[in-house]
């Protein structure tokens, strides 16, 4: 069960909803308006309930003197371009979207300050922020607004596949829009007035749907929603995007200063349009290669303001009287942990490795089964939390409390509960499966032990901890005569590049987070063309074709050339997406797809791990935007830095009063018919 301090703050997810669906939509004031500027009828979208900036005589007691975040941080930049998704959560402080969220995790205006949607669904019109002015990283204006061009600019950027954006999907809802891509993908000639991103005025921008959207305000907050001035572009070429002065900015934050693996430095923005908002002064990064494992000593010292507690360190916080009055747990993430099986292997055949074999196995859904039940789920978690770790366990993909229909949370509708209702770790069937899987396998000629190639995280002691524990008890329960796991630490930096990505792997620990607000989100790493665990190449699951003969989006393997389409998970997804008004045909269609997928073994949900343990932080979790996607909850605004860090007593205190604000932003919307 989970704890309710846990399920109140993911509770909160499950009742926003995006128009009549169920993720975090716009929480804006609704009022019938006649016909647009752009002919179309609907409804007008602003927000009364943002939070007021507080001044500095609202200053609340306990803030810092100097309103100055310091961290440190062990991952290198490697690729400074707003518009690609790599771009974590510095961008988010540099460049601001359409719409954002606010703290108690409702949608609200940015750098649109209001919307229309017309009354089929399908035209959505945005009145830009007027006198936003675009900045070099000092603080100089370049001499241009943003205007409703950008946002055209940045998706015609998107959709061109020769710049590998890896968000055109994203886009592919929009009228037009996959066809051009598929075009210039093809080496067509493409017409960009066939899609349907248009800037009908200077401070107009309207996007033209092929179907109803349910989520479409919560994909505005991806990095895909950012504008891009479209002279500036031109200008830099392929310099833009390369370095933190070849960008320009328009949001709370400008980056003044970097020297790689030194430091970045992150001033607030004097022109930022809502700078009422923004206390912090200041961010100071620096970096350390070790920052994981010295953050909290550094905590102690004064020299960061932030620090995540290793599991291995927990026990000493918690015992220390001094210590542990600077902890809390942390904030649970919505990031699904998993276990990938994958039919993709690259690495080196060595030490017994053998890509066949592995296929062999990977390919027999007898051997699946018996790692999904053979996974000790809660001892895995333990490596993360080791005092809570049944608190974070997942028994589906999609966590608990993202979205509900017909009044139940979604891992419990009637196709997912025998999953989620159930300790998916069972020796017993483990064991059987083990035994049908050796009696298959052997009479198809495959020889045991079967030889898994676990790459892990060498810089985070969690994974390393992860990596030998789930090894070591799989190897345990179902016989090392069975299978033998070969591990191998990799650095963080380009971690994912080189192992999962690259297909470098036979079985290891991924994970995934919401895009935007509806279940559909966590089908997205196992559709064609995405680099998780390749399931389109398993047994059966997809046709194989060439470029040439292929009629429509296909993921291309990045190694063999081959192309692949008729993806059976594909047109399950399809089928239970083509639901666009009905959230609770909808959404059971979806947890079908979903239970196939657990049904056959191609994915091992394991926990809520981004979520786990304990942290050390002077800002409060509650002030700080909320949202389980796009960008908003890696934003600064509304925070303050204090000058002790937060105790678990003040923050199970501050939790209900948290929730019951949100409860009572809900209960004002609804009455005022406000979609949220």
């Amino acid at each position: 069960m989970k704890k309710k301090w846990l399920s109140l703050l993911l509770a909160v997810v499950m009742v926003l909803g995006a128009l009549s669906g169920c993720g975090e939509p716009a929480d804006n004031p609704s009022d019938p308006s006649g016909p647009s500027d752009s002919g179309q009828t609907g409804t007008e979208t602003q927000a009364p309930t943002q939070p007021s900036g507080s001044t500095e005589a609202e200053r609340p007691k306990g803030a810092a003197a100097e309103q100055v975040v310091k961290l440190f941080y062990s991952d290198e930049i490697s690729d400074w371009n707003p518009l690609h998704p790599s771009s974590g959560s510095t961008w988010a402080n540099w460049i601001d979207s359409l719409v954002e969220y606010d703290n108690y995790g409702m949608c609200q205006p940015c750098l649109a300050e209001s919307w229309t949607t017309s009354e089929d669904g399908l035209t959505w019109t945005f009145k830009i922020r007027e006198g936003v002015k675009w900045q070099r990283q000092d603080g100089s204006e370049y001499g241009t607004e943003v205007v409703a061009e950008d946002w055209v600019t940045s998706a015609k950027w998107i959709l061109d596949p020769a710049n590998t954006a890896r968000t055109a999907d994203l886009l592919f809802d929009i009228v037009g829009a996959e066809e051009y891509y598929l075009a210039l993908e093809a080496g067509k000639a493409a017409d960009w007035s066939t899609v349907g991103i248009k800037a009908i005025s200077t401070y107009e921008l309207e996007f033209t749907l092929e179907a109803p959207c349910p989520y479409f305000l919560s994909r505005l907050t991806y990095n895909w929603g950012y504008p891009t001035c479209a002279q500036f572009l031109d200008e830099m070429g392929e310099t833009f995007g390369t370095s933190y002065d070849t960008i320009l900015y328009c949001g709370a934050f400008l980056c003044t200063k970097y020297e790689a693996n030194s430091y970045i430095v992150h001033e607030r923005n004097p022109l930022y349009w809502d700078i009422e908002d923004i206390h912090v002064e200041r961010i100071e990064e620096r970096y350390n290669a070790e920052a994981a494992t010295l953050a909290p000593e550094a905590l102690l010292r004064g020299e960061v303001t932030y620090a995540d507690i290793p599991a291995d360190q927990i026990d000493g916080w918690l015992s220390d009287p001094q210590k542990a009055d600077l902890i809390r747990p942390n904030r649970p993430g919505t990031y699904s942990y998993f276990y990938l099986i994958n039919f993709m292997p690259t690495y080196d055949e060595r030490d017994g490795l053998s890509h066949e074999q592995w296929l062999a196995a990977a390919n027999n859904v007898n051997f699946r089964k018996s790692l999904y039940y053979g996974l000790d789920r809660v001892k895995a978690v333990g490596c993360y939390d080791p005092h809570t770790p049944e608190e974070y366990v997942l028994r589906t993909i999609t966590p608990y409390n993202f979205c509900a229909a017909d009044g139940k949370d979604y891992p419990y509708l009637d196709a997912l509960a025998p999953y989620s209702t159930v300790d998916q770790f069972q020796s017993d069937k483990a064991l059987e499966y083990r035994d049908k899987a050796i009696e298959e396998l052997t009479a198809a000629g495959v020889t045991f032990p079967i030889m898994a190639y676990m790459p892990y995280n060498s810089e985070s002691t969690s994974q390393t901890s992860l990596a030998v524990v789930v090894s070591q008890q799989l190897e345990a329960l179902l016989g090392t005569d069975y299978i033998k796991f070969i591990l191998e630490g990799y650095p963080d930096t380009d971690f994912l590049a080189t192992t999962r990505r690259a297909g470098n792997y036979s079985f290891m620990m991924s994970y995934w987070g919401p895009d935007y607000a509806d279940p559909e989100t966590w089908t997205d790493p196992f559709n064609l063309g995405q680099a998780y665990n390749y399931i389109w190449r398993a047994d059966g699951m997809a046709t194989q074709t060439t470029k040439e003969a292929g009629d429509g989006r296909m993921g291309r393997t990045g190694y063999d050339e081959t192309y692949w389409k008729d993806f059976i998970y594909g047109e399950k997804v399809a089928a239970a997406t083509a639901e666009t008004v009905d959230n609770s045909i909808r959404y059971n269609a979806l947890a079908e797809v979903e239970a196939w997928l657990l049904d056959q073994a191609f994915v091992i949900p394991l926990g809520t791990l981004g979520g786990c343990g304990y942290l050390s932080s002077c800002m409060n979790p509650f002030e700080s935007q909320y949202a389980p996607f796009g960008m908003s909850d890696s934003r600064y605004k509304y925070q303050w830095v204090y000058e002790k860090p937060m105790s678990t007593e003040e923050y199970l205190e501050q939790l209900p009063i948290w929730e019951a604000e949100r409860a009572e932003r809900i209960a004002y919307a609804e009455a005022n018919g406000i979609d949220y």
